[in-house]
């Protein structure tokens, strides 16, 4: 059985001078920095070097113009699979590495984005390269010439590692089970953050009404979260009547009518950078629900209980997506491919399909208490009116699984109506 008892549990997010239980950042960061270093190790890779910013988060602790830095190539992170890690921050920002217990030395960061052949002589940019070098000085170093990297170290500055005498292994895998069990300080991060998105739910749950547009609706979420201590939204999927149908379509200047659906997905990055994930939808008044908004809520409320149900500890990804809930045929065309996913800094491994989507090159691996979970549902048929998006987050625990999200769902949608 879900329940709901993680969710209540969630914290401030200021230091208080009485005995309240608080977030421990040192306690995260060290937790955080050990599960990469035991992967690491499992790898027989000596470090691991790290340019994607959330994955130098959570390795470090190190914030720095996370959403620039994650379409330019500006810093990266070298982390030994024992010890403290070596920062390569943005020239004038090395001072916000400092003083973290994470990292032993903050160096400037070569400007990975000219990281490419020179047309004429075929050579690699010289600071690439003299920047190669250091890395693989760190790593013999570190004990050895295995150099876990992360999909955001391009192909050129891969090429100038290799020629400094490194071998190049992915740390994709590393990274994956190294983020999916969360500790207690993470859930307490998760809690913060799923509490500022459900206050940004709930205000534009009151805001909503005929004349207002989608992106309206949608940048109420996006100011809470700013007034709130959050960071960005990785998204703008928030779509009204017709748009709610197919999913996936991000919030535009349509303005809404009376009986929409408003469906919404918040991806949401909250406070200490973690992913808040929820997806609700609702209907404009002053309207009463059509049967066939019903329907679809129903369905997708459904599908939704059916497959939380399904974690569980002692089970298999594979047996999860074996006994997914499914979709009446009309409905089948459209459903969520994904419905289950993993959590933390950002939406992330694994990803678990429904059945007809499951095939041998699906994500499996065992279900295991700690594992944070989003389960998401989605109800449409091909060519309909509309269709509805629901989506929980929950963590598994040592008997079954605990939500971490609390808002309610539409009785009137549900049928409940007194």
């Amino acid at each position: 059985m879900v329940d709901d008892r993680e969710a209540k549990r969630s914290l401030g997010r200021t230091v208080h001078d009485h005995g309240a239980p608080q977030i421990d950042m040192l306690a995260l960061r060290a937790y955080r920095l050990a599960r990469i270093q035991a992967e690491l190790k499992n790898l027989d890779a000596a470090a691991a070097l790290f340019a994607e910013p959330n994955h130098i988060r959570y390795a470090t602790g190190v914030r720095n113009m996370q959403p620039w830095s994650m379409h330019t190539s500006f810093r990266t992170s070298f982390v030994p699979a024992e010890g403290r890690a070596v920062a390569f921050e943005y020239g004038g920002s090395e001072h916000l590495a400092s003083g973290l217990e994470t990292i032993a030395e903050v160096r400037p960061a070569p400007p990975l984005f000219y990281s490419e052949r020179n047309r004429d002589t075929g050579a690699l940019d010289q600071r690439v390269e003299a920047w190669a070098v250091e890395i693989a000085e760190l790593t013999r170093a570190a004990g050895g010439s295995r150099l876990a990297i992360d999909r955001h170290v391009d192909h050129f500055s891969a090429m100038a590692l290799e020629s400094a005498g490194l071998e190049l292994v992915s740390a994709k895998t590393a990274l994956a089970q190294a983020q999916s069990i969360k500790s207690r300080e993470e859930l307490l991060c998760l809690g913060a953050s799923i509490s500022v998105a459900e206050t940004a739910i709930h205000r534009l749950r009151e805001a909503l009404e005929p004349g207002m547009t989608e992106i309206g609706l949608w940048s109420i979420l996006e100011s809470t979260n700013a007034q709130m201590g959050g960071e960005y939204l990785d998204t703008r999927l928030l779509s009204s009547g017709g748009r709610t149908n197919p999913w996936y379509q991000e919030a535009t200047d349509r303005i809404v009518r009376p009986g929409d659906l408003v469906a919404l997905d918040t991806d949401m990055i909250g406070p200490f950078g973690y992913d808040a994930d929820i997806s609700r939808t609702f209907l404009t008044p002053s309207n009463r629900p059509t049967g066939a908004q019903m329907e679809l809520y129903q369905l997708a409320y459904e599908q939704l209980h059916h497959n939380l149900e399904l974690m569980r500890p002692g089970t298999t990804f594979r047996e999860m997506s074996e006994k997914s809930f499914i979709l009446p045929d009309k409905y089948r065309e459209q459903e969520m491919a994904m419905v289950w996913h993993g959590v933390g800094l950002y939406g992330g491994w694994p990803t678990v399909v429904a059945k007809r989507y499951l095939n041998e090159f699906s994500d499996d691996g065992p279900v295991e208490p700690g594992l944070v979970l989003c389960c998401e549902a989605y109800v449409g048929e091909v060519g309909g009116a509309e269709g509805v998006k629901l989506e929980q987050c929950a963590v598994v625990t040592e008997t079954g699984a605990s939500l971490l999200t609390t808002f309610p769902f539409e009785e009137d949608l549900l049928g409940r109506q007194i």
